[in-house]
């Protein structure tokens, strides 16, 4: 793929600046003389068009054979000549909010979309701690992906920016085969609309609160989808990917109510960090093996799950083929074992996460004996090579939760496939109920043994609990008219609806849609 070949020349212009610059510097030591290097220039934009079948960007990762521990996970390299961006004192590359925001509304529509692609690689970049270099992916080449796609699955989805700016609220709308479309909405300025976010939060992850939070989901549809109604109506769309500014990336975008219906009903959904960051290729994972770690009972102090151990079972045993740790077995050197024995391709983890402010290595998996931060879940996965071919297709964290509105754990959950190698993952905004979260978690997989693409098959399941299709009926997980799961004595031996958008509307898919 030119895409392919495009990073690893950049990749290798780059490390062979690196060791001029080396030998050079080395020269001086011994002589004390200045030299002048006519070495080439590592910030050089290679001007090749990307084949827009899908893009790899783990792919310079997976062919370093850098032996020095240096990240070289290099994709994008923002801003040059922009001073939306400037360098810290470390020398790092910064978003200048203010600059940003003020070349952002002059640019044309797809000098705009640039903009926006690098900033929010500078920004996971420096959250996730990868250094990400290269060319962005243009307005053109995502139409001409979204197209090659819809060939590929019969599936027609739209890219959707947006950008928050002080005094106005933008939109920027790629559909296959089409100029981008831009749409400015000016009484939702950035302090309103945070305003309304938080509200929408707050309450729809309190179902005790019932439907207090419909009128915020009103709004913030009428803000950031109404504008494209009839455009996305016209053109067939199936999906809507969001790539969210600062602030709005927690937002559980399933549960957006247009007055009638929520926009679930109409769309699957996903979020990305950008188009350049996200690995687009389709790949059938129906007749894949499946890795799935759950802890049901309470360690280092963490609350007991105990529909862990029905999902985890009924995971591997019943929906889909795998092999299982549960409870004191789900180890890290057990989980590193069982990953080097064969190649999983869905990684299940059905435990406590937890994605915090602060640091990435702030956040972390609880495993039995210990909690794996993030930085260290990166390593291993780089260590189990879960990005290079076969890749791991999908990691799942069930039982996870997010500190909602917090910039930095926004970056840790949209990045979370980003930042392990892999092409999708999902998890969930807020720590849902066990039997909601059951229910979610085996409605998904029963989906995705038929649905053409993986956002489809959480839309499916979401739908089926909204619905009441899956709900609890007397101490039973009902799926389906035919198919039930007894419940361990400890949840509801009665009934319970799992209508409302608190049990399904923060499983939220980042990354690969397809």
């Amino acid at each position: 793929m030119k895409s392919i070949r495009l990073f690893i020349i950049i990749f290798l212009t780059a490390l062979l600046f690196v060791i001029c610059l080396q030998s050079v510097q080395a020269v001086q030591a011994q002589t004390g003389n200045q030299s002048d290097t006519t070495g080439p220039d590592p910030n050089e934009v290679v001007n090749n068009q990307s084949d827009t079948t899908g893009n790899d960007p783990q792919e310079i990762l997976n062919n370093q054979s850098d032996t020095t521990g240096n990240d070289i996970q290099e994709i994008l390299n923002p801003g040059q000549g922009d001073n939306s961006f400037s360098s810290g004192s470390s020398g790092e590359v910064r978003v200048d909010r203010a600059a940003f925001d003020s070349s952002f509304e002059a640019a044309g529509i797809s000098e705009a979309i640039n903009l926006f692609e690098e900033a929010q690689a500078v920004e996971f970049g420096q959250q996730l701690g990868l250094n990400l270099f290269g060319e962005v992916a243009s307005a053109q080449n995502i139409a001409q992906t979204l197209d090659d796609l819809y060939r590929q699955r019969g599936k027609r989805a739209a890219i959707l920016y947006v950008v928050s700016l002080p005094d106005k609220l933008q939109l920027l709308l790629i559909l296959a085969n089409n100029q981008p479309i831009r749409k400015i909405i000016p009484e939702a300025n950035r302090a309103l609309l945070q305003q309304v976010t938080q509200e929408f939060r707050s309450k729809v992850s309190d179902p005790g609160r019932n439907t207090t939070y419909l009128d915020s989901a009103q709004k913030l549809y009428q803000w950031i989808i109404a504008p494209f109604d009839s455009v996305l109506k016209a053109n067939q769309i199936d999906t809507l990917v969001f790539s969210m500014d600062k602030g709005l990336r927690s937002i559980p975008i399933a549960a957006l109510y247009d007055g009638q219906q929520f926009l679930i009903e109409k769309y699957s959904v996903s979020i990305i960090p950008s188009f350049s960051l996200t690995d687009t290729r389709y790949f059938p994972i129906t007749n894949t093996r499946m890795l799935a770690v759950g802890i049901s009972e309470s360690t280092q102090g963490q609350t007991p799950l105990p529909a862990v151990a029905v999902e985890v079972s009924a995971l591997t045993n019943k929906l889909w083929s795998g092999q299982k740790l549960l409870n004191e077995t789900s180890t890290i050197n057990n989980f590193q074992a069982e990953s080097r024995q064969q190649r999983f391709k869905i990684i299940h983890i059905a435990t406590h996460a937890e994605f915090r402010p602060g640091r990435i290595n702030n956040s972390y998996i609880q495993f039995w004996n210990a909690k794996l931060g993030f930085e260290q879940l990166r390593q291993l996965s780089r260590e189990l090579a879960w990005q290079q071919e076969p890749k791991v297709e999908m990691i799942v964290l069930s039982a996870c939760r997010t500190a909602l509105g917090d910039h930095q754990a926004e970056l840790g959950f949209v990045g979370l496939a980003l930042q392990v190698g892999v092409k999708t993952a999902l998890g969930s905004l807020w720590a849902v109920r066990d039997e909601a979260s059951l229910g979610l978690m085996t409605k998904f997989y029963e989906q995705l043994r038929t649905a053409p693409i993986r956002s489809e098959a959480l839309q499916k399941a979401q739908l089926a609990m909204l619905k009441g299709q899956v709900r609890i009926e007397s101490g039973k997980l009902r799926l389906n008219e035919q198919n039930t799961l007894s419940l361990p004595p400890e949840l509801t031996q009665g009934s319970l609806n799992l209508s409302h958008p608190y049990y399904w509307s923060a499983f939220t898919m980042t990354g690969n849609w397809n």
